[in-house]
């Protein structure tokens, strides 16, 4: 079936979001096996995709704003448009992390590690599930998928207060450690946000359904004077 130009464009929003949604988890792929494996020649070609990444971050919110300014989208494209604006924003910091872990494993390349990296694989399966999971979801604009997203994101944050109590335990015992430890750390934050930024993108599959706003968070209190 021929499309007319407005969903001509809208297609291929999608399509453009679905391929940065790619590259970005293939570069998440690229960053944990350079850092399991110490391949720092990996690890170059996993940050130097990052203006790819960029670009076409870009090109994105170019083409999402091209289609609220000139086009009038429906009030359900709208929402897609909307979701394709955040989830590239959530996207690109996702690839920055991921270079930022390529970055650590090029400083830690020639040593041997000073923990077992098992809790660290843990999360970095966890972290990357939840990203190609959240992709879908929006894809898909399954709630059911996008809720199991969130439900993961606290698993994540028990496995992280683990590694990072491990690495302070090493820190402690070996002083000599303490530089690798840290960059360690670091790593497991990056993965504990990675994480985060898919609950993020989970959270637009709702929103483009029906337009809720943050539909996995929690309410806080409302306390009343005097009560």
């Amino acid at each position: 079936m021929l499309m007319n130009g407005y969903d001509r464009s809208l297609h291929q929003l999608k399509e453009r979001t679905r391929r940065l949604s790619a590259d970005v988890s293939d570069m998440l792929k690229g960053a944990l096996r350079s850092l399991y494996t110490q391949d720092g020649v990996l690890a170059q070609m996993v940050w130097q995709h990052d203006d790819v990444v960029d670009d076409e971050t870009n090109q994105v919110e170019e083409n999402s704003l091209q289609l609220i300014s000139l086009q009038q989208p429906r009030q359900k494209d709208l929402r897609v448009i909307a979701a394709a604006l955040r989830n590239a924003r959530d996207l690109e910091r996702i690839a920055d992390y991921s270079c930022d872990i390529a970055r650590v494993t090029e400083v830690l390349a020639a040593q041997p590690y000073c923990v077992p990296l098992q809790d660290i694989a843990r999360i970095g399966t966890m972290a990357l599930e939840m990203v190609c999971m959240a992709v879908d979801a929006v894809s898909r604009q399954d709630a059911v998928m996008a809720r199991q997203v969130s439900d993961s994101d606290a698993a994540v944050d028990r496995i992280y207060q683990t590694i990072q109590e491990a690495l302070m335990d090493a820190m402690r015992n070996d002083s000599r450690v303490v530089d690798q430890a840290s960059h360690l750390s670091l790593v497991a934050r990056y993965l504990e946000r990675i994480a985060d930024h898919a609950v993020n993108i989970a959270e637009m599959a709702v929103f483009v359904e029906n337009g809720e706003h943050r539909p996995f968070r929690t309410p806080r209190p409302v306390y009343h004077a005097g009560g």
